[in-house]
């Protein structure tokens, strides 16, 4: 593993860039510039207990306060999930404002790679029209899938100046 030789000041909400192996400097570009897609998971959520929350903690670089949600995705499951609902919410118990739905169905019902319905891009409230400002999102499994089965969840977003 190679390490960084040489420590100096990047500016606030700058890029950092290398400037030769080892050594990193001021990339001279803007966070803001980049519109850049941040993700956070949560791996193994178990789709078999009901009314469970599961947080998901949503870090925002320095300077901001505010993310656009682009998309949720189920993925990884170890069985289908075509029994279970889920929700996604601002608070825990299915409080706050609903992200996503309160029961949407879950369609995932492939366990391979390379397989249609293996993941599921949930549906997003007010997408295009409301930011977030809060440090984490609740994924709720509301109905139980009825047999054992995890997935994983993953929040894709953007900060907001």
């Amino acid at each position: 593993m190679n390490s960084v030789l040489q420590s100096g000041v990047v500016t606030p909400n700058h890029l950092a860039s290398w400037t030769t192996d080892g050594v990193i400097q001021d990339s001279g570009v803007a966070f803001t510039n980049t519109y850049g897609m941040f993700a956070s998971s949560v791996t193994g959520i178990n789709f078999n207990s009901a009314n469970t929350d599961n947080p998901v903690v949503v870090p925002l670089p320095s300077g901001y306060t505010r993310y656009r949600i682009h998309g949720i995705v189920i993925s990884g499951a170890s069985a289908s999930l075509s029994s279970a609902t889920c929700g996604v919410f601002t608070a825990g118990s299915a409080g706050g404002v609903a992200v996503v739905a309160s029961g949407t169905a879950i369609t995932v019902t492939a366990t391979t790679t390379d397989t249609v319905n293996n993941m599921q891009n949930l549906t997003i409230a007010n997408q295009n029209t409301m930011v977030l400002s809060d440090a984490a999102l609740f994924f709720r499994v509301q109905t139980p899938q009825g047999s054992a089965a995890i997935a994983n969840v993953s929040i894709f977003y953007q900060p907001m100046p």
